[in-house]
């Protein structure tokens, strides 16, 4: 086929040939993917240790009120009945869940610079805080050593989660580095 009778195939009956332009597409790469940084246990441990101590800020009054503060000898001793210390766990276990589930940490975790997320980054809701915080009375087994469970499930662990977070499908992170970067902007076409 010679060229003219290609012209004349794409030919158009009122004149030259048509040239097809190839279609422009837009495309913006995704954002990069979001690697967290697990926080330490270490640092997972102070923020515990702060929130328990804000413990003690009810447990003292409920034990004053059930008659459970003594002295003798010099010591001090603080004995809670089945009821009090009951209430005590019960508001532990709401001030956790609410903390984590509105604002993504509770005030101990807030200090150390902690935040709870589901594992794909995303904030976590009253649920999934519900059920971490539900299963810390696993985690903390055995008693006569608090943790010792749940720090050596979370060492095993390659998302550093405790039973409660496998569970839950959340995770503990740095505050820092839980702030997911922003996508690129997209293409812009150059001027000439």
């Amino acid at each position: 086929m010679d060229q003219t009778d290609a012209n004349e195939k794409w030919a158009t009956p009122s004149g030259p040939p048509e040239i097809a332009a190839a279609p422009r597409v837009r495309f913006t790469p995704p954002p990069p993917a979001w690697e967290p940084a697990y926080a330490p246990l270490g640092t997972r441990a102070k923020a515990l240790v702060i929130d328990l101590l804000l413990a003690l800020a009810v447990v003292v009054p409920l034990a004053v009120l059930s008659d459970g503060i003594s002295s003798s000898n010099g010591l001090l001793r603080i004995k809670l009945s089945a009821p009090p210390l009951l209430l005590a766990t019960v508001l532990w276990m709401a001030y956790m869940t609410l903390m984590e589930g509105k604002y993504g940490a509770s005030l101990g975790k807030r200090v150390t610079g902690l935040l709870v997320v589901t594992e794909d980054g995303l904030p976590i809701d009253l649920e999934a805080a519900l059920i971490r915080n539900v299963l810390r009375f696993l985690d903390a087994v055995p008693y006569v050593v608090p943790y010792l469970l749940g720090v050596i499930v979370a060492n095993r662990s390659p998302l550093k989660q405790r039973f409660g977070d496998r569970v839950a499908e959340t995770i503990v992170v740095s505050h820092v580095a839980a702030e997911q970067p922003e996508g690129p902007a997209p293409y812009e076409r150059p001027v000439p």
